[in-house]
């Protein structure tokens, strides 16, 4: 069973007709999460674990950070549930999940966008 999973930011972003970063210029991050010293079954090991993957998600996301720029915030708010997101969805623990989705994060189909996909 896989013990860690790398989180990637999305390479390029468009929200409200501005483009926020462009393909080109965005160099994507990754962060790599290990949770092998984790019982992911029990919640204190579920909470550790999204507390783990949330942080990295803030960590990829990080060259999105809107400062003052009110504009950038939906797709900073976007990349961070999107990393998250996918991150949970990957490691496919039911413990983690309901965390999450305890949490406030859709994890359905219908709310992420896997970085690829079109």
């Amino acid at each position: 069973m896989k013990n860690s999973i790398i989180l990637v930011a999305v390479a390029a972003f468009i929200t409200c007709g501005v483009t926020i970063a462009r393909a080109d210029t965005f160099e994507p991050r990754s962060v790599t999460v290990r949770f092998a010293d984790l019982d992911t079954a029990n919640t204190e090991g579920a909470a550790t674990l999204y507390r783990r993957l949330k942080t990295a998600a803030v960590s990829v996301c990080r060259d999105l950070e809107p400062g003052r720029e009110l504009a950038r915030v939906r797709v900073y708010s976007y990349c961070i549930h999107t990393a998250l997101s996918n991150a949970i969805v990957t490691i496919d623990r039911p413990a983690v999940t309901a965390y999450a989705a305890a949490h406030g994060l859709r994890t359905d189909e219908s709310s992420i966008r896997v970085a690829g996909n079109k």
